[in-house]
C-alpha cells in the first residue's frame, strides 16, 4: 500500500504559492552568536553587500540550518544560546507583514535533553517540516518533531441549488489548521551522532547517520505510520564491510534515485538506490581516490538534473577542490574527478543551485570566519575568482532557495 493509499488526508493542502523568483538565501551565525542573513539581489545576481540581522536573541554557533516551507518561505532552525532551546524561524506569510520574518517559534527540547550534539531541519512527506536532533552527552538518543498536517472537519453552510429559491443546508468537508501546529518530541528508537537526512521520492524520509563508533546506518520512514516514531522500517548497518567512515552526505537526482557518499581517508564511497522509492541500495563502489586525506565533501543537483559533488582535499593553504558530475541517465555514469578551484585554507563547503540550475560553491574558512562563493559558467568549467560574503567573522553558515517575493 502506498504512502498516499494509507493516509489519503495527510496529503490535503499542496503549495498554492506560484514561485515570483528564486534566489539564494544564505543565514550565518556569528562567533558573538547573532544571526544573521542575505540574499542575491536578483536571480542568477551577486549578494547584497550588507547582512541584516534577523533577531536580537543570541544563538549556539554549533546548529544553523535551513529549508522551505510548503508555501516556499524560507525557513530556519537554530538553538538559543542559553537554554539550548530549538528555535523555527520562517518568513511571514502575511501579504502586508511589517517585517520579513514571523515571531520566532521555540520548540524546546525534549523532557531530560540537556542539548543537542546535531540537528536537521528537511521537508517531509506533507511538505511541511520535520526536526531531528541527536542528544548531548552519551547517549546520542535520537528526536524527531515535525509540524501537524491540518484536519479536515466537517461544517454545515447554507446554500440555494441551481433552479431552487428554497435555502437548503449542507455539510461539506473544510481543512482547518491543526489543533496544535507542532507534534511533540518523539524519540526514535535507536542512537546517531551525525545526521544525514534525504526525502526519498514519494516524499517519505531516509534517515542515514553514524553513531559514536562512526558506523553508518540507515533507517525508512514508514508507510504505513509514518508520523510514529516506532513505525520506522528499523535501523540497517550500512559498512557493507568498510570502516573508518568519517562522514556522509546524501541527495536524490533528477531520476528520482537516492545517492549516498561516504568519505574515508583519501577515498570516496557511493552507493544508490535499486530503483524508485526501494527500501534496497547497492554495495558500496570506489567512487574517486587520491594521494591525500579528504578533508570534506559536499552534493547538490546540477543543471543537467544530475548530481553533482565537490569536495577539498588535503588540508592547510590552498588546498584543490575537486568535482565530478553525473553524465546522463545513469546512476553510475560519472565524468572524471578534476580540480574546480582552490581554498585558502580547511573550509566547510556547501553548494546550492541558482536560478538558472548552475551551481555556486560556498567555502566557509574554519579558522578565520571568512566566507566565499564561486560560480559554476557551465556543466564543467567554473569561474576562477572567489567573491566574499563577509568582512566580520563568521562560526557557521546554512543556505537554501527563496522563491517568494517579499519587498523587506
Amino acid at each position: 500500500m502506498s504512502v498516499e493509499e494509507a493516509i489519503p488526508e495527510m496529503f490535503e493542502g499542496t503549495v498554492q504559492t506560484a514561485p515570483s523568483y528564486f534566489r539564494i538565501f544564505l543565514a550565518a551565525v556569528t562567533p558573538n552568536g547573532e544571526l544573521e542573513y542575505k540574499d542575491q539581489q536578483s536571480e542568477n545576481g551577486p549578494f547584497y553587500s550588507y547582512f541584516t540581522r534577523l533577531t536580537e536573541a543570541t544563538f549556539s554557533t554549533g546548529h544553523l540550518a535551513a529549508s522551505v516551507t510548503q508555501d516556499g518561505y524560507v525557513a530556519l532552525l537554530a538553538q538559543d544560546a542559553k537554554s539550548k532551546d530549538l528555535v523555527y524561524l520562517h518568513e511571514s506569510d502575511e501579504p502586508n507583514a511589517s517585517n520579513r520574518f514571523a515571531v520566532a517559534e521555540n520548540l524546546g527540547k525534549p523532557d531530560g535533553v540537556a542539548g543537542f550534539v546535531e540537528t536537521a531541519l528537511i521537508n517531509g512527506l506533507t511538505g511541511r517540516q520535520n526536526i531531528f536532533a541527536t542528544s548531548s552527552g552519551s547517549s546520542n538518543h535520537l528526536w524527531w518533531k515535525f509540524q501537524n498536517v491540518n484536519r479536515i472537519i466537517q461544517e454545515t453552510i447554507t446554500v440555494t441549488p441551481p433552479g431552487s429559491e428554497t435555502p437548503i443546508e449542507i455539510t461539506v468537508p473544510v481543512e482547518v489548521p491543526p489543533e496544535q501546529p507542532w507534534s511533540d518530541w518523539q524519540q526514535i528508537p535507536g542512537v546517531l551522532a551525525t545526521l544525514s537526512p534525504v526525502q526519498n521520492a514519494d516524499g517519505r524520509i531516509i534517515m542515514f547517520g553514524m553513531d559514536s563508533d562512526a558506523v553508518p546506518y540507515m533507517n525508512f520512514q514508514s508507510s504505513d505510520h509514518p508520523f510514529l516514531p516506532e513505525k520506522w522500517e528499523g535501523w540497517q548497518d550500512i559498512r557493507g564491510g568498510l570502516t573508518g567512515f568519517e562522514q556522509l552526505v546524501t541527495c536524490l537526482d533528477g531520476n528520482a534515485i537516492v545517492h549516498v557518499f561516504a568519505r574515508i581517508g583519501s577515498k570516496i564511497y557511493m552507493k544508490t538506490q535499486d530503483e524508485v522509492s526501494s527500501t534496497s541500495f547497492s554495495e558500496w563502489c570506489l567512487f574517486a581516490s587520491f594521494s591525500e586525506p579528504v578533508h570534506t565533501m559536499t552534493v547538490a543537483v546540477s543543471s543537467n538534473d544530475g548530481l553533482y559533488l565537490a569536495a577539498q582535499v588535503g588540508s592547510g593553504p590552498d588546498s584543490p577542490v575537486y568535482g565530478a558530475y553525473q553524465t546522463g541517465h545513469s546512476d553510475r555514469s560519472w565524468s572524471a574527478m578534476q580540480i574546480i578551484a582552490h581554498v585558502t585554507n580547511d573550509s566547510r563547503l556547501v553548494l546550492q543551485p541558482n536560478a538558472d540550475a548552475n551551481l555556486s560553491l560556498f567555502a566557509l574558512d574554519s579558522s578565520s570566519g571568512k566566507a566565499t562563493y564561486v560560480d559554476q559558467l557551465s556543466i564543467g568549467h567554473w569561474s576562477a575568482v572567489w567573491r566574499g560574503l563577509n568582512i566580520t567573522p563568521l562560526s557557521t553558515i546554512a543556505l537554501t532557495q527563496d522563491i517568494t517575493p517579499n519587498p523587506h
